[in-house]
């Protein structure tokens, strides 16, 4: 009878134990990730600063899907003249549940100017628990607009914000 009670004492353990690493692993995979953030990035994919809103999709434990929009107010050096320029992007996050490797596409329209940039960037991003959002992503921008002194270079964003 002891050895029967044993038996089934150390079973009930190992199986809470186990019960408990798994409920742990799935927490600190993408379930647990805040799935939206705002941020500001400097330079980056709007070429001088952007405010900009993403929208993270768990695929698997380490492996999301990033939708993000954005936008700025720029003047111009040679007028006075606002423009608003508006950003897309769509990428692949892969990491754990606070630090990413960051990979997207993206397209930013210049509203004031005929630039119309292609985007792309792998960087690092950093998540934390409480919100705290930060990005460093280098990237190449294309310019489609030919003869254009900006673009068609190697570039760099730098991004803080928060996420929810």
């Amino acid at each position: 009878m002891k050895v029967i009670s044993i038996f089934l004492m150390s079973h009930i353990l190992i199986c809470a134990s186990l019960n408990a690493q798994i409920a742990n692993l799935k927490e600190s995979g993408m379930e647990s990730l805040k799935k939206n953030s705002i941020y500001f990035e400097i330079l980056g994919n709007a070429a001088v600063w952007s405010l900009n809103y993403d929208r993270i999709v768990p695929l698997k434990n380490e492996l999301a899907v990033l939708i993000r929009i954005g936008g700025n107010e720029y003047h111009g050096y040679d007028t006075n003249k606002l423009s608003f320029n508006f950003l897309g992007t769509a990428g692949i996050l892969y990491g754990d549940h606070i630090h990413f490797f960051e990979t997207s596409i993206g397209y930013t329209h210049f509203t004031g100017d005929p630039d119309r940039l292609i985007v792309l960037t792998g960087g690092y991003r950093r998540q934390g628990q409480k919100g705290l959002v930060i990005r460093a992503t280098p990237m190449y921008i294309y310019n489609t607009e030919k003869g254009d002194t900006f673009g068609n270079s190697l570039w760099f964003g730098l991004s803080f914000g928060y996420s929810f």
